[in-house]
């Protein structure tokens, strides 16, 4: 019984411990201000940089660059990032491509390797189903060897939860990957009107939902412990 206790005990705390992200790119908890286009396309707001601390922003600075690309002259986007959300709001006739980049605000990230902590690809988190078709592009690039490793996915209408998952195994030149120092994400309507809200970048080891996070699979330890330390109880009556 005892070899018992102890096993459970040290799973518990195995699977408490540490978290399923190894990296976040972005949680999007420090704010910036609103970026406002109007019509006609086309039209750009660029080089919009907002720092943070690099526990939430990778590198220290996130730049945000807006693009409409087709629209009509009552077209209009709004792209901020408020209460922990990257907001995109296209009216009804706008056709929009967001580019946020993280290097460091141009210093680079100091030959990052994405694989930290095990991880085999990023996780995006949108809190709400895609209510519209959306391309998704990560370009993750090495100044030292001139090289960028890229993917590029198109999500359908609906997409949610663990669709947004970028293997690195998928990626174009993966060396790349683990000495970045540029990260960059694009996010291009395929048609007019999106509205999208985005919470969370970071790289994980598998997508959100294929196991149970680590802090769940703790409790689940402490679980078995309870039992366990129950029906010794019993047994001593």
């Amino acid at each position: 019984m005892k070899k018992q206790l102890v096993l459970v005990s040290a799973l518990a705390g195995l699977f408490s411990a540490g978290s399923a992200n190894a990296l976040i790119i972005d949680d999007f908890s420090v704010s910036q201000s609103n970026i406002y286009i109007t019509g006609p396309a086309p039209k750009s707001s660029l080089g919009n940089i907002q720092t943070g601390a690099t526990g939430s922003i990778v590198g220290g600075a996130r730049q945000s660059d807006v693009h409409l690309y087709a629209g009509n002259a009552s077209a209009d986007v709004n792209v901020r990032v408020i209460a922990g959300l990257l907001d995109i709001n296209d009216s009804v006739s706008a056709a929009t491509e967001v580019m946020l980049t993280w290097d460091g605000n141009g210093l680079g990230l100091g030959d990052l390797n994405m694989y930290s902590g095990g991880s085999t690809g990023i996780y995006l988190g949108f809190p709400t189903a895609m209510d519209h078709a959306l391309l998704l592009t990560f370009d993750i690039s090495d100044f030292g060897s001139a090289t960028t490793a890229s993917l590029s996915k198109t999500f359908p209408t609906g997409s949610q939860g663990d669709d947004f998952f970028f293997a690195f195994s998928d990626f174009t030149n993966l060396m790349a990957i683990s000495s970045a120092d540029s990260i960059r994400m694009t996010l291009k309507s395929t048609t007019p009107g999106l509205d999208a809200n985005l919470d969370l970048i970071e790289t994980r080891n598998v997508p959100s939902g294929s196991v149970p996070e680590p802090a769940t699979m703790g409790l689940l330890g402490l679980g078995l412990l309870g039992m366990v330390a129950m029906r010794r109880k019993s047994k001593t009556k």
